[in-house]
């Protein structure tokens, strides 16, 4: 739902200065847990270096359908952004989930120790 995505330019910024940045290869996971959000929030950017619209809401879609799987593997209160890069299309969907696992993984392995 929209109460779950970054919608401001200003969330979006927020969370891409002060979030920890992972490069997964097809897209670039930053997350920042803020004390004042309840729920996991997702914000996606594709810009028109990835490609067309049709490929740009292709991998929006993706994601946002990623998020919704497995947003209870992150902290609560999970600021997210996802970077598309222009090669994204190229991994299976499986793929895709397996890295955005592994980068929930560590977020959740780095908010424990810190």
């Amino acid at each position: 739902p929209a109460s779950m995505r970054l919608r401001k330019p200003r969330e979006f910024q927020g969370v891409r200065s002060l979030g920890h940045r992972i490069h997964c290869g097809p897209f670039i996971f930053q997350c920042h847990v803020s004390e004042c959000a309840a729920v996991p929030r997702l914000g996606v950017i594709a810009s028109r270096r990835v490609g067309n619209a049709v490929k740009r809401n292709y991998g929006k879609r993706i994601f946002r359908e990623l998020f919704r799987r497995h947003a209870n593997e992150l902290p609560p209160g999970s600021e997210l952004v996802v970077v598309l890069r222009s090669h994204f299309d190229r991994h299976s969907f499986e793929d895709l989930e397996a890295r955005l696992l592994r980068a929930c993984g560590t977020i959740r392995k780095n908010q424990s120790a810190g």
